[in-house]
């Protein structure tokens, strides 16, 4: 193919790869533009480029076939060009639901047949009437007179044209500042190139063989990068608003004053369940009729919570009301802006869940906790296993041998009617097994090998289980008849559920245990204390006649009476142990400065003495076993105190208790020659803790001896019974408390009752 070189074609290649460049650029300044303002704005520099190219192509070639046919291909970018400037313009004023692939691949049908009238020389006379090379200096040009049909495509093109125009205009209406400049210079950029291609199809060139309309889009081209820069005309548009409002994370439904739709974001396009387009001008209620007693409840309320059935399932939604005025007045409308709050209500609803399932669970665990004996156990926690979980049916088995047998059920009567299992089948016997909960959704899904605790004949069915088990005695089953009713809060408290249960039953077991040995320990103690008690009665009544015969020597008289009592005390401490044992009554309060004085007054301390601070305190205890507490302590005291011979003043200071005699002490003095001195016992708190101490001054307690003298039988003397520490120690570790015993500060005895 020849070619001619004018005086133009450099410029113009020039303005190509300008053109050419600025593509380039927008195209990588825009790779991460998710709006597609710079990728069609790289699309226009693209095709205009393209126009001046075609044009230098047509304007080089010598032949004539070859300048008709690149004229074509020229007339194809320029309507190429003008398809896609209405593109940007679409884009730019928000006009999205112009932007369809339908509307864009019907446009772009005639730029394509163009081309195709290009690729055909004997098609191309029905764009041409005429035409002929004409030489204008140094180089040949075209003269083409066109056919009617040519006319066709000018005129699609300047109908794309005109609309854009239309487009721009409305826009340019509602905005000010930037935006107007934004929308001149658009306009101009359409406008002059437009201008001079129609000044070329009239033949009014001023300058011979070059058209004016690729040399125009250049020169806008170059404006337009200045434009880009000075008024960010591809980022900044006049439909920001429109931007934002279909790309806002909430819902937006704009209503006019009778509750129809007039506009609405794609977030409320899944609200309602309709596109945009078929939305508008419907009724709220119509499509969304959760949402239409929000507009009934104006100036009632602004803000509400709805819960919607949308294309994406059921939600809920904060729901905002806010009023919109029309610009040109009359009735108001509404804009609802639904926020979706569905994860957190679901999170709220789980907590909230969750709470009440712990508050339940405490207070079945209380009743376990009381409840005797472990079958009795077991029924509460099958009632509390339906309360705590709302299970239809908690059911409990237990381990016998090698089976599983059903022991209690929430339902009245079922147990019994519930057949056993052996120990390693089904579902229950993967829980005993592996000692973790089990957790089914759907016993459907798995119903061969189901192993509920339930007769073949149950009613209803039931579709999901928890099993777990507690310990190693017992499985507990809940049943629900709604498919996957449990969750992983339910697996969590289940095992703490099943805990409770079984340290309620080892418990009940343990006192169940407990109480049959006292039961024993009690019986035989009776039948001694009542056998021993005859033959003790007639020995005493000799004694007496003894004692009263003055032929009987006092030093065989006294050993006897010794031994007989000593044979009383026995009887009254066994029986007392045996009766009372480690058991507490009602717990209450209890000034222990009465408490003391009460204890020191039912013993029979002789000339010992008793101090203590005026105010002991107030501890919370059985008031009786309390004292039976002191008065052990006090005779132990007494029984074990001091022998030695002293002559000392005692002003320490404390309160005098009164003697069993009733005669008040001031001061303690004692002065013995050979006699035994009485033992001084003090009462006082505990300096580091919360409790109380008993001391005396006596010779105190060997080391050697201090761990063993709260064990029965233990004694230190010949008469003691080996049974007062003994029952001290078991009413403190009734009471929680510990006692602990060392060296007082005047080197007798000391004992420590903690009771924090």
């Amino acid at each position: 193919m020849a070619l001619q070189r004018t005086p133009h074609t450099p410029f113009l290649l020039f303005l190509g790869g300008l053109l050419s460049l600025f593509a380039v650029a927008l195209w990588y300044l825009g790779r991460e533009d998710e709006t597609g303002g710079m990728r069609l704005g790289g699309l226009l520099a693209l095709f205009g480029g393209a126009w001046v190219f075609l044009f230098t192509a047509q304007l080089s070639s010598t032949a004539l076939a070859a300048k008709v046919f690149w004229r074509v291909l020229t007339n194809a970018a320029i309507l190429s060009l003008v398809i896609v400037w209405l593109a940007y313009v679409c884009w730019y004023t928000g006009r999205y639901e112009w932007l369809s692939r339908r509307v864009f691949a019907a446009l772009l049908l005639v730029p394509v047949s163009l081309v195709a009238v290009a690729a055909v020389p004997d098609a191309r006379h029905l764009l041409f009437a005429d035409a002929e090379l004409v030489r204008v200096g140094s180089f040949v040009t075209l003269d083409a007179t066109y056919a009617p049909a040519f006319f066709a495509y000018p005129a699609v093109g300047y109908a794309v044209l005109g609309v854009s125009f239309l487009l721009l205009a409305g826009a340019a209406i509602q905005t000010r500042g930037r935006f107007r400049w934004q929308i001149a210079l658009l306009l101009s950029f359409a406008s002059i190139p437009g201008t001079a291609v129609l000044v070329d199809l009239a033949g009014y060139a001023p300058v011979p063989g070059l058209d004016l309309g690729p040399v125009s889009a250049a020169v806008m081209a170059v404006a337009g990068a200045f434009s880009v820069v000075r008024f960010e005309w591809l980022d900044l548009t006049p439909i920001a608003r429109d931007q934002v409002f279909h790309s806002m994370a909430d819902a937006v439904i704009v209503v006019d004053a009778d509750g129809r739709i007039v506009d609405l974001n794609r977030r409320a396009e899944r609200v309602v369940g309709d596109a945009a387009a078929d939305a508008v001008g419907r009724q709220l209620s119509d499509l969304a009729p959760a949402l239409a007693p929000a507009l009934d409840a104006v100036g009632e309320r602004t803000q509400s919570e709805v819960t919607v059935d949308t294309s994406d399932g059921q939600r809920v939604f904060d729901l905002r009301l806010s009023s919109v005025t029309p610009s040109t007045g009359g009735r108001t409308g509404y804009a609802l802006i639904l926020h979706d709050i569905t994860a957190r209500k679901a999170a709220e609803n789980r907590a909230d869940r969750r709470s009440r399932r712990i508050e339940r669970l405490l207070r079945v665990a209380n009743d376990l906790a009381a409840a005797r004996p472990a079958e009795a156990v077991f029924r509460r926690a099958a009632d509390g296993g339906h309360e705590v979980f709302g299970a239809d049916v908690c059911r409990i088995a237990v381990v016998d041998g090698d089976r599983f047998v059903p022991v209690a059920s929430s339902v009245d009567g079922a147990a019994e009617n519930l057949p056993s299992q052996p120990i390693d089948a089904g579902f229950a016997g993967s829980t005993y097994r592996t000692g973790e909960p089990i957790e089914v959704d759907d016993l459907t899904d798995v119903r061969g090998g189901s192993s509920r605790l339930v007769a073949a004949d149950a009613d209803p069915t039931y579709r999901s289980l928890l099993s777990a088990p507690i310990g190693d005695r017992a499985v507990v089953q809940l049943l629900s008849t709604e498919p996957g009713d449990f969750d992983e809060d339910d697996h969590e408290l289940v095992s703490l559920f099943s805990s409770h249960v079984a340290t309620a039953v080892d418990r009940a077991e343990a006192e169940s245990d407990v109480r049959d040995e006292r039961d024993r320990f009690e019986k035989f103690a009776s039948v001694v204390a009542h056998d021993l008690r005859n033959p003790l009665t007639i020995a005493s009544g000799r004694h007496e006649l003894l004692a009263d015969d003055d032929d009987v020597p006092d030093d065989h008289v006294e050993p006897l009476g010794t031994a007989l009592d000593r044979m009383e005390s026995i009887i009254t401490d066994l029986l007392t142990l045996a009766r009372r044992g480690d058991a507490v009554g009602e717990v209450e309060p209890v000034d222990l400065s009465a408490c003391v004085a009460d204890a020191w007054a039912t013993v029979d301390t002789g000339a010992a003495e008793l101090r203590r601070v005026d105010d002991l305190g107030r501890i919370r205890a059985d008031r009786g076993r309390l004292q039976e507490l002191f008065e052990n302590l006090f005779r132990n005291c007494v029984e074990h105190g001091s022998t030695s011979s002293r002559s000392e003043t005692d002003d320490s200071e404390g309160s005098k208790i009164p003697r069993a005699d009733g005669e008040a002490v001031d001061s303690v003095e004692y002065s013995f020659d050979d006699a035994d001195s009485p033992v001084t016992v003090r009462v006082g708190s505990l300096d580091d803790a919360h409790g109380f101490y008993v001391a005396d001054d006596g010779p105190g307690i060997p080391e050697s001896e201090r761990s063993s003298v709260f064990e029965y039988g233990h004694s230190s003397t010949d008469d003691g019974t080996g049974l007062g520490l003994a029952i001290v120690d078991g009413i403190v570790g009734a009471h929680g408390w510990e006692i602990t015993v060392d060296d007082a500060a005047d080197g007798g005895a000391r004992f420590d009752v903690i009771v924090d």
